[in-house]
């Protein structure tokens, strides 16, 4: 029986053991990412620039004026970063001819929509990023057979991309058949030097930030960006390579942590959410901004131009759900920081000690609330006790 008695820690030891070496990848990973002295906060909303005209200049405006109400303890204001499109179908002219053309930010008709972003850029609450020179591959689209898309392409105004089927809103592989097919390095390197180039005519300056369009991507365009000296790409966690036989983002690589690098790059993880158009209050973002402020890390939000630029009692609501969030965040988080994402990937390169925290103490803490995400680990960790085991220091007064 004494035997017995003693065998049982080792048992104990060789589980626990057997479970670290399992996960140890993913622990050394969780314990290497930066933790931040201060809950940081972003609003990352995407899909704007070229498309429909009025609507977006109308709504832009409006969130300069609800985003400039608002400061941090430093005076910053909030930001919102806006992914940029820089193109639309030219109907007109695709149906002349059945080929591919194209409108771009630089026509006339898109002037009201670049002074609405430029009046939010001066006033600090906007922050340019890249997201496409289209939402979706031309090739794709132009051979498509579905009648709602081509009634789309040769519309004569300029349409909203979301009103196209999910597959073909990705603009880094070709979904006109499924599974969907790479797209050749030629192709994608001739692609990012076009949009890069309009990108810096109509702003003044290179990107900085690149958002992939349904967060689908690879390697190959990773370096193409790379080459064109970008220096942070937004991922949800992961890389999707592909849309599989249902249309859905597969092949996936991951985890992608914050402050990992890629071809020179920084990776940034954008994986909460504020989409007012969908039921979202400020009690969901509140509650990511807590849970990220508890693991040391930034909460980005990712919320779309569709929740701004619907009929007015939508957008007046979704407008008024932005003001709750701003408020209570600063009233519940007096030490919130409002950021670009741009200079958030500045500060984790250089892991920059007025934002980052490199004591053991706030790394452990930030680290044991992390490992708790760990696909399986919580679970195993009750199992042997660990999760108790890790919460004593922070029990001892």
């Amino acid at each position: 029986m004494l035997n017995v008695i003693w065998l049982l820690p080792l048992l104990w030891l060789g589980v626990l053991g057997c479970v670290l070496l399992y996960y140890r990848r993913d622990l050394w990973a969780v314990w290497r990412e930066p933790v931040l002295h201060y809950p940081v906060m972003i609003i990352e909303s995407d899909d704007w620039g070229a498309g429909p005209v009025a609507s977006q200049a109308v709504a832009l405006n409006q969130l300069a004026d609800v985003l400039t109400r608002y400061q941090d303890r430093d005076g910053r204001h909030p930001v919102m970063t806006l992914a940029l499109v820089l193109a639309v179908p030219d109907g007109p002219a695709i149906r002349r001819d059945g080929r591919y053309h194209r409108l771009t930010l630089e026509d006339p008709m898109f002037e009201p929509v670049l002074q609405a972003i430029e009046r939010g850029r001066v006033a600090g609450v906007f922050a340019l990023q890249l997201h496409g020179m289209e939402h979706y591959w031309p090739d794709a689209l132009i051979t498509s057979e579905d009648p709602a898309v081509r009634a789309w392409l040769e519309s004569g105004v300029p349409s909203t991309t979301e009103s196209l089927p999910s597959h073909l809103q990705s603009r880094w592989v070709d979904a006109s058949a499924l599974p969907s097919f790479q797209l050749s390095p030629g192709a994608v390197d001739g692609a990012v030097n076009v949009e890069v180039s309009l990108y810096e005519r109509l702003f003044g300056e290179r990107p900085r930030v690149v958002v992939p369009p349904t967060f689908v991507w690879n390697e190959t365009v990773e370096a193409a960006w790379a080459r064109e000296e970008l220096e942070c790409v937004v991922t949800p966690g992961l890389r999707s390579a592909c849309r599989n036989a249902d249309g859905m983002p597969d092949c996936d690589t991951g985890p992608l942590r914050n402050g990992q690098q890629s071809h020179g790059m920084i990776y940034i993880v954008r994986d909460d959410y504020f989409e007012p158009e969908r039921g979202h209050r400020a009690e969901r973002p509140l509650a990511a901004l807590a849970e990220k402020s508890a693991q040391g890390r930034p909460c980005l939000l990712e919320t779309h131009r569709s929740n701004f630029i619907r009929h007015k009692e939508g957008c007046d609501e979704a407008l008024r759900a932005l003001a709750d969030l701003l408020t209570q965040a600063l009233d519940r988080y007096p030490a919130l920081r409002f950021l670009t994402t741009a200079e958030l990937a500045t500060a984790l390169r250089s892991r920059d000690s007025v934002w980052f925290d490199d004591g053991f103490v706030a790394r452990f803490a930030a680290w044991h609330v992390r490992t708790r995400q760990l696909p399986g680990f919580r679970r195993w960790a009750r199992f042997t006790g660990m999760d108790w085991l890790l919460s004593l220091p922070r029990s001892v007064p």
